[in-house]
């Protein structure tokens, strides 16, 4: 009987394992394949892949059905297409009935042994939720200490560490955010050319995260902090965050642009609750105890998660590793749609950077400032959502509406604020929009050519490092863009009357253009198969 399967990219996969089990010892893999009708896909055949070093090719030579399509001299990626073309083929009725009459030397095995297990189905089904909930949850604690950190510096400059410096103190946040994002593109290629060790990987870096938490909460100097709430937790977050990504890949296809903005609308709904917590323990039990008790419920979270966080794909074994295929990285849409990636983050921090002190100087009151910024991170969770599912029907227009719809709140809202009614306004349309950008990243890696979720995890780290540099960045470069301009002082004028603050706007607006322009266009004729 043929069981019914489901897989992303059967064919990808099957040459897969073809080409690097070569070397195998009667290494078995079942593989699904399907035909792509106008309207979906439909399931065809189930072929078991019996692979015995030189028998294997011996076999091929006396089987005059494959003969022509594998030869023992033929090089892997010729093996791997002629035995995908090959069991393509067998899923009509003509070649099905070819391999019955006589394929005692075939490689292909139709009778499928009574113990096999289906996959379970990509974009649907309790495993494929199961693993969109638990990554949701693996985003929201990881990133959560992060973007409360400004909280815990209030605290630690005013209340712990009031002699210490404060760039001292501030480099614990920008620490614990930096690694893990300029992290990605070194953690997430060895993951993939080592899969096995991803669950063993996260289980590590849980441990790590509730480390550097329980080290942090028995700081006795600043430099202590730096290591444990900033280069231990970086870490641990690394390796718990990251493998949890991988995944992503496996379990979603045509919802994969919907799932990422699911998942990452975790650190949007984290950006609101968690300074407001930390913020409420802090001033009751202070630091201590606080730490602590987020380290309990970190673990408490994410321990039932694990279970749930591992691949819809069989594991691959030693010799079916690889490691990231560096002719993607000479692809053109690659790199425009990297660099479209990298103005967008220098310009994007800007306003939650300015906009507590932009606010200030206006004569707002200081909460003011901070309404502002909850509001910017609330909206972007359904904003996350809603681009990830744009995206998954038509990439170049979520571009362009991102991009349009942000430079315009920056003139046309902030530029003329003067009251909290039209920052408010300005916080959540650009939220909405600006902050919804890594909703776009998955499609970003099937625009630069693969749809191999092996590949595409890997190649999906140069987004993720993208967004890290730009926020490294971003701070010094609107440091040096803050100067007076022609309208500074000028009544009425809102932010174009505040000095200096005419600049940033300008540079997001031209970073804007830049992604509208080249992402736009690249991103319309690349969509891996999506039609705008």
């Amino acid at each position: 009987m043929i069981s019914e399967l489901v897989c992303a990219q059967p064919v990808n996969y099957l040459r897969h394992l073809w080409s690097d089990n070569n070397r195998c010892n009667l290494q078995l893999r079942k593989v699904a394949l399907m035909s792509c009708s106008e309207e979906n896909l439909e399931l065809v055949e189930l072929g078991r892949v019996v692979q015995e070093s030189d028998s294997a090719h011996r076999r091929v030579q006396n089987s005059p059905s494959i003969a022509n399509n594998f030869t023992p001299s033929a090089s892997k990626s010729s093996v791997g297409d002629g035995l995908a073309n090959r069991v393509e083929e067998f899923s009509t009725s003509e070649s099905a009935n070819a391999l019955q009459e006589g394929t005692s030397a075939s490689i292909i095995e139709l009778d499928e042994p009574a113990d096999a297990v289906s996959l379970p189905p990509v974009d649907r089904g309790f495993h494929a939720y199961a693993y969109l909930a638990s990554a949701f949850f693996v985003e929201l604690l990881v990133w959560s200490l992060p973007l409360s950190y400004g909280v815990f510096l209030n605290y630690y400059s005013t209340h712990t560490f009031p002699q210490a410096s404060q760039s001292i103190l501030a480099a614990v946040g920008s620490i614990s955010s930096g690694l893990m994002y300029l992290s990605s593109p070194v953690v997430l290629p060895l993951l993939n050319r080592f899969p096995w060790y991803k669950r063993k990987a996260m289980l590590v870096g849980l441990f790590l995260c509730l480390g550097g938490l329980l080290g942090a909460a028995f700081a006795r100097e600043p430099w202590q902090l730096i290591l444990t709430q900033g280069v231990i937790y970086a870490i641990g977050g690394s390796l718990l965050y990251f493998p949890t990504m991988t995944y992503t890949f496996e379990w979603f296809s045509e919802r994969k642009g919907l799932a990422n903005g699911v998942i990452f609308s975790g650190t949007s709904i984290g950006g609101v609750l968690t300074p407001i917590i930390a913020q409420a323990l802090l001033d009751r039990y202070g630091p201590r105890t606080t730490l602590i008790a987020w380290a309990v419920g970190t673990l408490v979270t994410v321990a039932p998660c694990l279970p749930y966080l591992k691949g819809r794909l069989p594991v691959a074994q030693a010799v079916n590793t690889r490691s990231l295929d560096l002719r993607l990285l000479y692809q053109s849409a690659f790199w425009i749609l990297f660099v479209a990636n990298l103005f967008q983050a220098l310009g994007s921090f800007f306003p939650s950077l300015y906009i507590p002190t932009f606010a200030s100087d206006i004569h707002l009151s200081a909460t003011s400032g901070t309404l502002a910024i909850a509001f910017m991170n609330g909206v972007s969770a359904p904003g996350l959502v809603f681009f990830g599912w744009l995206s998954d029907r038509h990439l170049s227009w979520s571009i362009l509406l991102i991009s349009l719809t942000s430079a315009l709140s920056v003139f046309l809202l902030w530029g003329l604020a003067i009251t909290i009614g039209p920052l408010l306004a300005f916080s959540c349309v650009y939220g909405f929009t600006t902050l919804s950008w890594p909703a776009l990243w998955s499609r970003f890696v099937t625009a630069s050519a693969t749809d191999d979720p092996f590949q595409a995890s890997s190649l999906m780290a140069f987004f993720v490092a993208g967004k890290g540099l730009g926020s490294v960045l971003s701070a010094p470069i609107a440091s040096g863009l803050m100067h007076p301009w022609y309208f500074t002082n000028k009544a009425n004028s809102g932010a174009y009357g505040v000095q200096g603050y005419v600049r940033p706007s300008d540079n997001v607006y031209r970073n804007d253009v830049v992604i509208e322009f080249f992402g736009f266009r690249i991103s319309s004729r690349r969509e891996g198969g999506l039609t705008d």
